[in-house]
């Protein structure tokens, strides 16, 4: 039933499958006329599944309704997914195809069955299933004519692996005058298919209620007197995510009905419950599937605790918005931003709409990267690969390929060589044939990229509940993050008269542009530490000798490319230029590449050589909590800037003296490089970033405390006070 695949490729490709099936050899199904070919249950098949459209009438009546089936036929040991498919697979898809005039319905699912494997919960159909649906045709047919009805049909087949595959269906049935008659053998099929529709409750029959209660759903189904028998088994399949598919859902049996507990997979309480209730009565083999789809009662406790929720969600949004302004003055994106004003300096006296353009494709290209970055995000953790944000520098190739850029950027700015109006343009106005909103759009993806590590003393609590939330309010999230690092930007553009402030144009730009070029390089210097601490000091050296090459390249292009140079030179200089430049940043990316697989990721064993740390261990942090010990644990890593700055008050005399007289043990978990067991503890403190400080209590049953993002001596002193009830007042 299930995809199993460890690696991440395979788990992405499980969420490309949709977009993959037309590369795919469909499996067809046969075109059925009047005469309609059934394709017998006992037959044997080679291809996992095959697909046909029925029709239980031989005929279509002008305005008259009828009903078509598209089944699907499963080989022995092979499945297909359910409207929710649960935690894998997708739903099969029906994509109609009618002739002008004709109408169709929803299609009619039949209650699934639930298939269990590992850490994988599904829902979905063995050996056969007939989805439904109805068709009106109009009223002015002709009699006689032949109607074509098709569909294109995609599914994903699991078994120990999983296939997708898809089929173009056909029907063609006659107009007549008549009433048409049923073909005995399809409508077997369509009353068999009807059985197992789900149906609503009447009234009569009993009341289903449904309320929220703290962190799951109860389903409270009273049954009319006499209606049904003692009910022995339940389960409730959710058209939508929103409960733990893994979790049990309890049976509680009282009186005349039963309750149902459901836990819930978000924090954020729904507003309504929709789904399937299946229930088993004693003495029956008979399974009732019956419709549910109603608002949940909120208790006062619940409904407060939902209007905190939503509150806390506006709070993080505008967070969100703050925590993006201040990216533009981090130190790690502020050479690009830099470069980005020094172009609204050189644009003050150019045409406003000019501005405009230059300002809003710039955010246009920071907020479309916080959606890339975010849904990349997104797509990791829901499929198993526990990342938080920031994680690309985790990735060494990653690294090399952003030093390099940036080292080009900074040999660009010292005047080494131009590239008009590309990336290092940076959104300057150019007469050459390529545009310059390219450039300005460039820029902001690359603000984007060097900017989200710097995740600011807002933006990490707003990260963290982001990743609590459905994926509509996540990306919500992420878009206010981008919104708000280019708001300045957006500001410049609508009212360009604010450039007039701005300096104006003169030679001081030059000292002013090779200036930004040092500020460049150190965040250069910066990346060669970070990747240092992912691989070793010949990686470093290799990266170094890349480094030599792209300058070589550069200047190749800046002396002998320009356009003082005849046309045969400056094709010659720009193909050996760019030649020795790739040449450069292919050989950093190998040495990445072959460090990487050489390189044994730290776990909670990791050395750390800090006189008075240990590593992080949540072994050893349990055990000394038993023992009454109390643990401060400091989530860091090398490529966090705000996590060395927040060194200085860590190890300040105040809070080592503070450490030292309450006994507490200190760890460090570096992040630096991929590490499950530091990001299952993010997840558990629900923080997707570092920095994180966490100081536990002795007491093993007591909250730990989570400090601000930002920290002081005092912050931390405060801290050490409340935990352990001392005053360290002869200590600073």
């Amino acid at each position: 039933m299930f995809c199993q695949s460890g690696g991440l490729v395979k788990k992405l490709s499980l969420i490309l499958l949709p977009f993959l099936i037309a590369l795919f050899v469909p499996f067809s199904s046969p075109v059925f006329g009047n005469d309609q070919t059934i394709i017998p249950m006992e037959q044997e098949q080679r291809a996992p599944v095959i697909a046909e459209l029925l029709s239980e009438e031989d005929a279509i009546n002008p305005g008259r309704a009828f009903w078509v089936g598209v089944r699907l036929k499963m080989a022995k040991g092979w499945d297909t997914y359910w409207v929710n498919p649960g935690d894998s697979g997708f739903p099969t898809q029906v994509n109609w195809n009618l002739p002008e005039g004709f109408k169709v319905g929803p299609l009619h699912w039949p209650y699934p069955e639930k298939f269990s494997q590992e850490t994988l919960t599904a829902y979905g159909y063995t050996d056969s299933v007939v989805l439904l649906a109805e068709i009106i045709p109009p009223k002015n047919l002709k009699i006689g004519e032949e109607i074509k009805i098709s569909a294109e049909v995609s599914w994903l087949a699991c078994n120990e692996s999983c296939v997708p595959g898809n089929a173009d269906v056909t029907l063609t049935l006659p107009v007549k005058a008549h009433p048409p008659e049923f073909n005995e053998i399809v409508a077997l099929y369509f009353n068999d298919a009807r059985d197992l529709l789900p149906k609503p409750l009447h009234k009569e029959e009993g009341i289903v209620k449904a309320k929220a209660a703290q962190d799951k759903i109860v389903i409270e189904f009273d049954s009319a007197p006499g209606k049904l028998f003692e009910i022995v088994e339940a389960f409730f399949f959710p058209e939508e995510g929103l409960i733990d598919h893994q979790a049990p859902q309890t049976l509680k049996k009282r009186g005349e009905g039963f309750t149902l507990d459901l836990e819930l997979a978000e924090a954020v309480i729904p507003p309504s419950l929709k789904g399937v209730l299946l229930v088993t009565e004693k003495g029956s083999d008979i399974k009732r599937a019956i419709i549910i789809d109603t608002t949940l009662d909120h208790p006062s406790g619940t409904a407060g605790k939902i209007n905190a929720g939503l509150a806390s969600f506006w709070v993080a949004l505008g967070l969100a918005f703050v925590g993006g302004l201040i990216l533009n003055v981090m130190p790690c994106v502020l050479p690009v931003i830099a470069l980005k004003i020094f172009s609204f300096v050189k644009m003050a006296g150019e045409k406003r709409s000019l501005i405009f353009k230059q300002g809003a494709v710039f955010s246009l290209g920071v907020i479309l990267s916080f959606w890339i970055l975010a849904g990349l995000l997104l797509l990791l953790r829901a499929y198993g690969e526990g990342v938080g944000w920031g994680f690309q520098l985790q990735e060494p190739i990653f690294v090399v390929i952003l030093a390099s850029v940036l080292f080009l950027l900074g040999l660009s700015l010292f005047g080494v060589f131009e590239m008009g109006t590309s990336l290092i343009s940076l959104g300057q106005p150019s007469k050459s044939k390529s545009s310059p909103l390219l450039s300005s759009f460039w820029s902001g993806v690359l603000a984007t990229l060097v900017a989200t590590p710097c995740t600011g003393p807002l933006l990490g609590p707003a990260l963290g509940f982001a990743m609590t939330l459905p994926t509509f309010l996540n990306l919500a999230i992420f878009t206010s993050m981008g919104i708000g690092m280019a708001f300045p930007y957006l500001l410049f553009s609508a009212f360009p008269k604010l450039v007039r402030f701005l300096p104006k144009p003169g030679n001081w730009l030059i000292v002013f542009k090779q200036l930004m070029g040092f500020l460049m390089m150190g965040t250069v210097v910066w990346l060669v530490w970070v990747f240092g601490a992912q691989t070793d000091n010949m990686a470093i050296f290799a990266l170094l000798v890349s480094f030599v090459v792209l300058a070589l390249g550069a200047w190749i292009f800046g002396s002998f490319a320009g356009p003082m140079k005849k046309r045969a030179t400056r094709r010659v200089a720009t193909v050996l230029a760019i030649t020795v430049m790739a040449f450069g940043v292919g050989f950093g990316v190998y040495t990445a590449k072959i460090h990487k697989a050489l390189y044994t990721p730290t776990t909670s064993s990791q050395v750390n050589e800090k006189v008075g740390w240990e590593a992080y261990d949540p072994d050893r942090v349990q055990e000394l909590r038993e023992q009454g010990t109390p643990v401060f644990i400091d989530f860091t890593a090398k490529w966090c800037l705000i996590c060395q700055t927040n060194k200085m008050a860590l190890h300040s005399k105040e809070s080592e003296r503070a450490f030292a007289a309450a006994g507490i043990v200190r760890m460090e978990a570096d992040w630096t490089r991929r590490d499950p067991v530091i990001t299952k503890q993010l997840q558990e403190l629900g923080r997707s970033g570092v920095p994180v400080y966490v100081l536990y209590p002795g007491d093993p049953n007591a909250d730990p405390i989570i400090l601000p993002q930002t920290l002081t001596s005092s912050v931390v002193v405060n801290a050490i006070i409340q935990v352990t009830d001392k005053s360290f007042a002869n200590t600073h």
